[in-house]
C-alpha cells in the first residue's frame, strides 16, 4: 500500500489546519489494533478498555504518565460528571493507592491516580510510548493507517487498525485532513488556561489552587511556552508559609478548550437546552454552564440570553453524547474522544468534565472493538452493539437500548412544576431564578397571561423577570422594562459570578427581538457616552452597533470612544479555589478589533486596516489571529469583486 505523512504542524506559519505531505520513509515502531494519542483523562481509560475488550493496544504520551489534568496538570479532583463503566475500577484503585500513601489530598491524591492508571494499563497489556509526541498522521488516501511520532530514538510510525485521538487538541484529526472550528464567535478565544500549583495543606494534605491564568491558542507552540511563563509569573503574587507552601507547579497546563472537529454530529447549546434525545447515545455528561467566561459581550448571543438574560450560569444540566460526535468527517478509521468531540463552543461548556471524558475513552475504546470485530469501519459501527457492550460494562444506562436516547435533565425540584407564576417570578435574585426561568419557558403559552400581569403588577423585579422571559419565548410584551432597565444601567445579577448585569442581559433581550425594531441601537449609542464607561459597556455595545447599525448611524460614535483615555481595559479572570489571587489581563484589544470589525462593515476599510494591523505583531497567539481575521474580513470583498 502506497502510505502518504500529512502534518499540520508548520514551525514557519501560524495558519491552522495547513498540511505538508511527505513520504511516509519512517521506521515502524509496531502494530495494533487500536492506537490511542494522547494518555490524558480520555485516552488512559481508551487505553484501558481496549485492552480489557482484548485489543492489541498502544497509546502514545509526551509525559511520562498517564492521567493528564488530573494527574500532572494540577485539579485531582472531579467536579460534576457521572461515575460509570471503568471508573468505578480505577476510582477504587486510587482511593487504595491514597491510603497507601497517607490518604490526605483534596480529591484524590494525584501520585495516587497515576499509580492506579498504571496498574490497569499494566493488567490490560497496554504498551505505553512515553516521552514521545505525535507529529502526523500516517495516511492511505483518506484512511488512517497510522501515526508518526518523535521519541528519543528519533521519528517513527505506528500501525493501527483504529486510531483513538485523545490529545485534546485534535491533533491527530487535524493532521489527516478534517474539518474542525476553533474559538467563541467575538474575539475567537477558547476558554482560559489554568497552570495550577499543588500545595501542602496545614502540613497535612495535598491540594491546589485553580485560578485561571490567560487565554492561549493551544495549537500554536509559541503561545504554549509564553502561557508557561505567563502562569508561573502569576505564582509570585502569593504569600507561601510552612503548614500552606507550594509543592510543585503543574508540568501540564490547564487547557480547557481549542479544536473541535466537525463530527458526523455536533452538538449544540440548543440541543441541550431543548432536551433533544439521540438515538446513539453513548454516554451521558453532566455541568453547570462553567465557561470561565467573565466577558459575555464576547459570548455568542445564544450563551449570552442562556446565563446573562436567564441567570442559568449555575442550572445543573444532564445530556446524551451521540456517538456520531466523535465521528470526524472526511477521514476513516479514527475516532476522537476528547474534549476536541463534535461540539460546538457553547455547547461544550456543559460537557468538558473530566468524568465526561473518560466516559467517551470508554465508548471509543468498545467501539474500537465492535467495529473490528464485526468486520465494519468505526463510522459505520452498529450502534445498538456498542450500547449494549457499554451497558454490559456499567458505562451506560439499560434505557438507551430503547433506541429513544436518555434524554436531557434539568435540575429534579418536584417544587418549581407545581408552582404559580408569582412564586416562580418570586425566585428572581435567588440560586433558583435560572430552573424557575427555564421553566417558564418550558411552560410556553400556558404562563403568558400570568407574566404579562406581572408586567403590570408594581414588584420591579418580577417585572424584569417577566419582560426577559417574554423576550427569551419571542414576545415583545416587555420590551419597555427593558429598555427602561439598560437605561437605568441596572447592575445586580442573577445570583452567580458569571452572570454579568441585569442591563445587559436586558440589552441582549433586545438584540434577540430586534436591534433595530425595539430600540437597542440608541440605547448603544447612549452607553458609549457614559460618563464611566467600562470595556464590558463598551464592547457589548461596538458589537451590536457593528451588527445593526448603519455607519451613519454609528461611525462617529465608535472613533469617539476610540479616543476616551478613561475606558477601564483590565479583566479580572475567575479565580475557582480558595487561596489563589484572580490574573488580571489587559482586554483593550477586544475593544479596538471589535471596533475594526465594525469599520469594515461600514466600509470605513482604511481604519480597520490600520487598527488590526497593530496588533499583528501582538505577543499572544490569539489576538494576532483575531487581527487576521478583520484583515483577511476586508480582503475577502475585495477580491470577490
Amino acid at each position: 500500500m502506497s502510505l502518504s505523512l500529512r502534518t499540520n504542524r508548520l514551525p514557519d506559519q501560524e495558519v491552522q489546519g495547513r498540511a505538508k505531505a511527505l513520504a511516509a520513509d519512517l521506521p515502524k515502531l509496531g502494530s495494533f489494533d487500536v492506537v490511542v494519542v494522547g494518555g490524558g483523562t480520555a485516552g488512559a481509560v481508551a487505553a484501558i478498555v481496549a485492552g480489557q475488550e482484548g485489543l492489541r493496544t498502544a497509546v502514545v504520551e509526551p509525559q511520562a504518565f498517564l492521567g493528564g489534568i488530573g494527574t500532572g496538570g494540577g485539579i485531582h479532583m472531579y467536579y460534576h460528571g457521572l461515575q460509570t463503566g471503568v471508573q468505578v475500577q480505577i476510582d477504587e484503585r486510587t482511593d487504595s493507592w491514597n491510603k497507601r500513601l497517607g490518604g490526605k489530598a483534596s480529591g484524590f491524591h494525584p501520585e495516587a491516580k497515576k499509580l492506579a492508571l498504571q496498574e490497569l494499563a499494566d493488567e490490560a497489556q497496554v504498551r505505553c510510548f512515553y516521552n514521545h509526541f505525535f507529529v502526523g498522521a500516517v495516511l492511505e488516501g483518506k484512511a488512517l493507517r497510522g501515526v508518526a511520532v518523535e521519541g528519543p530514538q528519533g521519528p517513527g510510525w505506528i500501525e493501527a487498525k483504529t486510531v483513538i485521538d485523545s490529545t485534546g487538541d485534535a491533533d491527530v484529526a487535524a493532521a489527516a485532513g478534517a474539518p474542525f472550528r476553533f474559538g467563541r464567535s467575538g474575539d475567537h478565544a477558547p476558554q482560559p488556561y489554568s497552570l495550577a500549583p499543588g500545595f501542602v495543606k496545614n502540613l497535612e494534605s495535598v491540594g491546589f489552587h485553580n485560578f485561571d491564568a490567560g487565554y492561549i491558542d493551544a495549537t500554536n507552540a509559541r503561545d504554549q511556552s509564553r502561557a508557561q511563563f505567563e502562569g508561573r509569573t502569576h505564582l509570585r503574587k502569593t504569600n507561601y508559609e510552612e503548614a500552606n507552601r507550594m509543592l510543585y507547579v503543574s508540568p501540564i497546563l490547564g487547557l480547557r478548550e481549542s479544536r473541535f472537529i466537525d463530527a458526523e454530529y455536533v452538538v449544540t447549546l440548543e440541543d441541550q437546552v431543548q432536551q433533544r434525545r439521540f438515538a446513539d447515545c453513548i454516554a451521558r455528561a453532566k455541568a453547570h454552564y462553567d465557561n470561565h467566561a467573565l466577558d459575555y459581550e464576547n459570548e455568542s448571543l445564544e450563551a449570552a440570553l442562556w446565563v446573562t438574560s436567564s441567570g442559568n450560569w449555575r442550572t445543573l444540566m444532564c445530556h446524551d453524547v451521540p456517538y456520531r460526535c466523535m465521528v470526524p468527517l472526511q477521514v476513516e478509521n479514527l475516532l476522537v474522544a476528547c474534549r476536541a468531540v463534535g461540539m460546538t463552543h457553547d455547547a461544550h461548556q456543559l460537557f468538558r468534565m473530566q468524568r465526561d471524558m473518560q466516559a467517551l475513552g470508554e465508548a471509543a475504546a468498545v467501539a474500537a472493538g465492535v467495529a473490528q470485530r464485526n468486520g465494519t469501519s468505526v463510522r459505520k459501527v452498529d450502534v445498538k452493539t456498542l450500547q449494549k457492550r457499554l451497558v454490559e460494562r456499567g458505562a451506560l444506562a439499560p434505557e438507551a437500548l430503547e433506541g429513544k436516547g436518555l434524554g436531557t435533565t434539568l435540575p429534579a425540584d418536584e417544587e418549581l412544576p407545581k408552582s404559580d407564576v408569582a412564586k416562580l417570578l418570586s425566585h428572581f435574585g435567588t440560586d433558583r431564578e435560572g430552573p424557575a426561568q427555564t421553566e417558564l419557558m418550558r411552560r410556553g403559552a400556558g404562563a403568558h397571561a400570568a407574566l404579562r400581569e406581572a408586567l403590570n403588577g408594581q414588584d420591579e423585579n418580577a417585572k424584569l423577570m417577566a419582560a426577559l422571559n417574554l423576550g427569551l419565548q419571542g414576545m415583545t410584551d416587555g420590551v419597555k422594562v427593558l429598555q427602561a432597565t439598560v437605561r437605568a444601567r441596572r447592575q445586580d445579577q442573577a445570583k452567580a459570578r458569571s452572570a454579568g448585569a441585569r442591563w445587559s442581559g436586558a440589552l441582549f433581550v433586545l438584540e434577540k427581538l430586534g436591534a433595530r425594531a425595539h430600540g437597542a441601537i440608541p440605547l448603544a449609542l447612549e452607553i458609549l457616552q457614559d460618563q464611566e464607561l467600562s470595556l464590558t459597556k463598551a464592547v457589548q455595545s461596538v458589537r451590536l452597533l457593528g451588527r445593526h447599525a448603519t455607519a451613519a448611524e454609528a461611525l462617529e460614535a465608535v472613533r469617539t470612544v476610540l479616543k476616551r483615555p478613561d475606558v477601564q481595559g483590565k479583566l479580572t479572570l475567575q479565580v475557582s479555589s480558595s487561596g489563589a489571587k484572580g490574573s488580571m489581563q489587559d482586554r483593550h484589544f477586544e475593544l479596538h478589533l471589535s471596533a475594526a470589525e465594525a469599520f469594515a462593515h461600514w466600509g470605513a476599510v482604511a481604519e480597520a486596516r490600520e487598527i488590526a494591523e497593530r496588533y499583528t505583531a501582538d505577543h499572544r497567539a490569539l489576538v494576532r489571529g483575531y487581527a487576521r481575521k478583520v484583515l483577511q474580513s476586508i480582503a475577502e470583498p475585495v477580491a470577490a469583486q
